[in-house]
């Protein structure tokens, strides 16, 4: 039988172990600007640093905007994503531009706006990696959209699920920014068309088959001035 006095102790010592060392103030970087995603990260993980790698669980006492507007039923989803962010060799933050390092050489920026909000557009070069544009054309019978990215989906908008919370989505979407293909598979699923009345062309969505002809449509200009055709 244990003493009322070991029982005591273990139970000291256990908390010990689950309790800073340092207070999480004398850990703060207080030249972080309070108001960005940075600094969000970082408050989160000196609260959470003395836990030495097990799950971060302690939401930060910190009256700052981004946190605070943080609903307490998503805090440990976004305590999970700060810890991965945190964790990944891939991915860093300054201020709130979120830089991530692609498994095939790309370098993707995010820029985070707020936890009920999302992020910003994500910009691409006009051509996809070497090793990525093999995969495509694998993928898609050598189809030649694989090997360009037209101006207008230079901008990506990889928009969070409206039946998640932003947490969740960002991510998916980090994840996807890491392995890359599918947000190049993206970039590339157009084809090239030309009305057939006017004679304009342009980029139409969705890769279409054979790709060595031109896709003749009615574009929108002249939808209502054409003439019935079966």
């Amino acid at each position: 039988m244990k003493l009322i006095g070991e029982i005591n102790m273990k139970e000291k010592e256990k908390k010990i172990e689950n309790e800073p060392l340092l207070s999480s103030w004398e850990l703060v970087d207080w030249d972080l600007d309070f108001e960005t995603f940075e600094w969000f990260l970082h408050l989160c993980e000196v609260n959470n640093r003395h836990l030495a790698g097990d799950q971060w669980v302690i939401w930060p006492d910190w009256p700052s905007d981004m946190p605070e507007e943080v609903e307490i039923e998503h805090r440990q989803s976004w305590l999970n994503l700060l810890q991965f962010i945190h964790e990944s060799d891939q991915i860093s933050v300054c201020q709130n531009l979120v830089r991530v390092n692609g498994n095939h050489g790309s370098v993707f920026f995010l820029e985070f706006l707020g936890v009920t909000i999302g992020w910003g557009n994500i910009s691409l070069s006009e051509n996809p990696p070497d090793s990525v544009v093999k995969i495509l054309l694998e993928q898609y019978d050598n189809h030649p959209s694989c090997k360009i990215v037209p101006g207008h989906l230079q901008s990506l908008c990889l928009e969070p699920n409206s039946s998640e919370i932003v947490s969740t989505s960002l991510f998916s979407v980090l994840m996807m920014l890491i392995h890359e293909v599918n947000v190049w598979d993206i970039a590339t699923d157009y084809h090239w068309a030309v009305c057939k009345w006017c004679g304009d062309s342009d980029f139409g969505s969705g890769r279409k088959t054979p790709h060595n002809v031109m896709h003749r449509i009615v574009c929108y200009s002249c939808r209502n001035d054409a003439p019935l055709t079966n």
